[in-house]
Parts: C-alpha cells; sequence; structure tokens
C-alpha cells in the first residue's frame, strides 16, 4: 500500500476520469484529497469515492504546505503526490513509479514522465518531449557538474517520495511561491540521496501557456530561485539551461516544418527572460505589482 495525495481547486473537469484511472492502477493505494474551497462540483465528486477528504481555505494555499499536510495525514511509507490535472496512461503507472523508488537503497525521490495531451500546441509539446525524455537515470551528486540545474529539475506533478527522507530535509518548504519539489530534490542530492526520473511510468500532464502566462511563470520562477538561493547555488545558473532550451526549440520547430513561429518563440523567450529577471528582483517591486505579475497573487497577500 501507498499513499495518494492530490491538492484541488475547481477539479471537476479532470476528476471523474482522474479517479477512474486511479481506480484501475495495479498497486492498492489510499487517496488523500485537499481541496482549496472548489465551487465547481469538485468536493461533491470527492465525497462519492473512498478518501481522506480535507478542505482548506483558498487564501491560505501553499504549494509547500499543502503537500505537507498531505504527508502528515498519510498513512504509509511511501507517498506519492499527483496534480488534479496528471492523468495516469496506463494501469501500471503507479507501480512503475514505486518499482523506480524501491530500486535502490539511497533513492529518495522518483518523479515520472509528463506526457503531452494530444490537443497540446507546439510550444507546450515540446516543452514536455524536451524535458521529460524517452531514458530513465538516477541523478546524484556526482551528475552536478555534468547537469548543472538540471540535476535537481523534477515534478511533483506526479512523484512518490520515501516518508522518512522527506521528513529529515524539513518537507516541503512553506515559504516558496512554487518549486518546492526542486527543493527538495536539491537537498535530497545535497545529502547523497538519489533523485530518479522514471520514463516508464507515464502521466498525460501538459500546458498551453500564453504569451503574459510564459512572464507570469517565470516572474515565479525567479522568486523561486532569489528564495532557493543557499541551496541552488550549489548548481549551476539556470540562465546557461535557458539558452540551451532556446536552441533545442529552435531546432524543434525547424524540423516539424514551424520555422515561421520563431518570431512568436523570440517573443516568448524574451517575455520568460524578462519575467525571470523581474522575479529576481521583486524584493525592489510594491507588493500591488507582484501580484500583478505573479502567476501565484495569493502568495503576496499576507506579506
Amino acid at each position: 500500500m501507498v499513499s495518494v495525495v492530490i491538492p484541488t481547486h475547481n477539479a471537476a473537469s479532470f476528476l471523474p476520469l482522474l479517479l477512474k484511472r486511479l481506480g484501475e492502477q495495479t498497486i492498492r493505494h489510499e487517496l488523500i484529497i485537499i481541496d482549496s474551497e472548489s465551487n465547481d462540483g469538485t468536493q461533491d465528486l470527492i465525497k462519492e469515492k473512498k478518501a481522506v477528504f480535507v478542505k482548506i481555505d483558498k487564501a491560505t494555499f501553499n504549494h509547500g504546505t499543502s503537500r505537507n499536510l498531505g504527508l502528515q495525514l498519510s498513512k504509509y511509507e511511501i507517498v506519492i503526490f499527483m496534480t488534479q490535472d496528471a492523468l495516469p496512461a496506463t494501469n501500471d503507472s503507479l507501480e512503475k513509479l514505486v518499482k523506480m523508488l524501491t530500486s535502490q537503497k539511497n533513492i529518495a525521490m522518483a518523479y515520472g514522465r509528463q506526457l503531452p495531451y494530444p490537443e497540446t500546441g507546439i510550444f507546450g509539446r515540446f516543452a514536455r518531449l524536451n524535458n521529460y525524455p524517452e531514458t530513465s537515470l538516477v541523478k546524484t551528486k556526482e551528475l552536478i557538474p555534468v547537469m548543472g540545474i538540471k540535476t535537481c529539475s523534477c515534478s511533483n506533478s506526479f512523484a512518490a517520495y520515501r516518508k522518512n527522507d522527506l521528513k529529515l530535509v524539513g518537507g516541503f518548504p512553506s515559504n516558496t511561491i512554487l518549486g518546492e519539489d526542486v527543493s527538495v530534490a536539491a537537498r535530497f542530492i545535497l545529502q547523497d540521496k538519489g533523485v530518479a526520473y522514471c520514463a516508464e511510468a507515464m502521466v498525460f500532464h501538459s500546458h498551453d501557456y500564453t504569451i503574459s502566462e510564459e512572464f507570469k511563470r517565470y516572474f515565479d520562477i525567479g522568486v523561486f530561485h532569489k528564495e532557493q538561493k543557499a541551496v541552488l547555488n550549489e548548481f549551476s545558473k539556470a540562465e546557461s539551461e535557458g539558452l540551451k532550451y532556446v536552441f533545442q526549440e529552435w531546432n524543434y520547430l525547424r524540423k516539424n516544418g514551424q520555422v515561421v513561429l520563431i518570431p512568436i518563440q523570440l517573443i516568448r523567450t524574451a517575455a520568460k527572460y524578462i519575467g525571470y529577471k523581474m522575479g529576481r528582483l521583486e524584493n525592489r517591486l510594491p507588493i500591488a505589482l507582484k501580484r500583478r505579475l505573479s502567476m501565484h497573487s495569493n502568495f503576496w497577500v499576507d506579506l
């Protein structure tokens, strides 16, 4: 048995199929759902299922604290975290993820491959194919000189953790705007633990961000990198990986006969870069402006 924790907010369009796919999984699990004041029928859908259901105030939601609550409520040593829009691609997705986590004693976390939904646009599709390749890998401290910041790159949209290891690093940070998964992975790696990427454990999970949303998302990433610099300084700068991504995206557009989209790609890249740089300088900005620039405006409410 394992525990599965899913934070939700207005997830009614995702839950019926997600709960069905979870019910078809080959590994037994308890389900813990933490809902942030949904008003679209989400809570009614959850109540129909056998699950631990906890309601929290939307204003108090934080990516780290909500997951720490799920960790506290979980009964089992292995805890799988998912997001409401991550759909298992096969009936053994959870089992394969757990198998990777337990394949070596030093692995503290294993995260799965995220496939683009069929309707995903070319930019969202490339992001998934680039960040989640076909080959599995166990990342350790020895790979930092080779992989840099990508050593701790991961996602808990679909990830399994050993509960004791997660508690030993203090759980998820509760003061970060996003990236709680990356912060924990960095701590694992710096403490000689392994972070495993399991390409065989797959979910559908992708986004088509607008240019404005890309700006806001990268503003938040800049804030996160500034907040967590004490940990992330052990890895190479994110800007160098960002430049590699731009060239890889150009090549992907060219190979798929979409050279015409390169001007749009350049605008998207500029929005990301400016957003990221502004996020790194957030302490110089008034809170009212930060709320407008951020994808997670509630983060700034009580500051």
